[in-house]
């Protein structure tokens, strides 16, 4: 297994699992400890750092997961909630490492005062038989240059507003659309770093979650996604630029699907954001147990 990567989840049997078969539980008790004052207390200090640095920051809401609980073939994320601020001054804090090692005396459990906000991500396979990865620019906050995976992060705010994480009744929101948001947010960060229509997308199928330890182990969902484009339109509609989110990235590179089932064996595997590692990694463990079951 590459270093950058650790598989938290991955689907039994290797059968990907639609938006029909997922299931969330929301609760604050899945929510992310508060730390011993001492170290509670810098988070806004470094969170005004951060600002100051960068005054672009907001410090929007995101989900955080918890565990998966896995009820015969339903996979049921245990999801709280976090936000932009303690993601960075928790995941991305230069004590990430200290945090760690108190989560694992306190509580048994490393990642428990990690803000460990649930990201997404998609393995695209185009209509002519290439997955799809893009190069990060410098106008991101991580990874840059590396060749990545379409993703980002399901928003509460799009079930609830732009509202402070105070305000949020996590037990008033309704499970099905927190799902619903999970699989549409996959599908919107394909449409706005690739440029593709989101009509020209199959819905995403999940194939499990993977941390990345470059960021505390920061989780994210990994989705397999088929477009109906081949990769000489995509890369057309790509160098067009008027994607939401076209400053993120500077090229678009094409794999085929053959190289990605041993991409570790490929030069290009040591440029690859983690992200990227984790989602092809667990395309390849779901392909492996595909054949084990047959």
């Amino acid at each position: 297994m590459d270093p950058h990567v650790v598989l938290m989840y991955a689907v039994p049997k290797g059968q990907f699992v639609g938006r029909s078969q997922l299931k969330v539980r929301l609760s604050s008790d899945f929510n992310r400890r508060t730390l011993p004052s001492e170290y509670e207390n810098t988070i806004d200090e470094l969170w005004a750092n951060r600002m100051q640095e960068n005054p672009k920051l907001w410090n929007g809401t995101k989900f955080r997961i918890d565990s998966v609980e896995q009820q015969g073939n339903t996979p049921v994320f245990k999801l709280g909630l976090s936000d932009y601020k303690d993601f960075i001054c928790t995941n991305w804090s230069p004590n990430a490492r200290l945090y760690h090692d108190l989560g694992e005396k306190n509580y048994a459990n490393p990642q428990a005062y990690m803000s460990d906000a649930l990201g997404v991500g998609s393995l695209v396979e185009t209509s002519d038989g290439f997955m799809i990865l893009l190069r990060r620019s410098a106008h991101v906050g991580e990874a840059v240059g590396l060749w990545d995976i379409p993703g980002g992060h399901p928003e509460p705010q799009e079930l609830v507003g732009k509202i402070p994480i105070s305000e949020i009744a996590l037990s008033v929101m309704p499970e099905e659309e927190v799902v619903d948001e999970i699989f549409n947010s996959t599908l919107r960060e394909i449409a706005d770093e690739v440029n593709v229509p989101i009509g020209s997308l199959t819905d995403p199928q999940l194939m499990g979650i993977a941390r990345n330890t470059t960021s505390a182990g920061r989780p994210s969902s990994e989705y397999y996604v088929k477009c109906k484009l081949d990769s000489v339109e995509i890369r057309r509609l790509y160098k067009e630029g008027n994607q939401l989110e076209a400053d993120e990235t500077t090229s678009i590179m094409f794999v085929s699907m053959k190289d990605v089932l041993e991409l570790q064996l490929h030069e290009i595997w040591q440029n690859m954001a983690p992200s990227a590692k984790g989602c092809v990694t667990l395309f390849q463990v779901a392909l492996a147990n595909k054949k084990k079951e047959c």
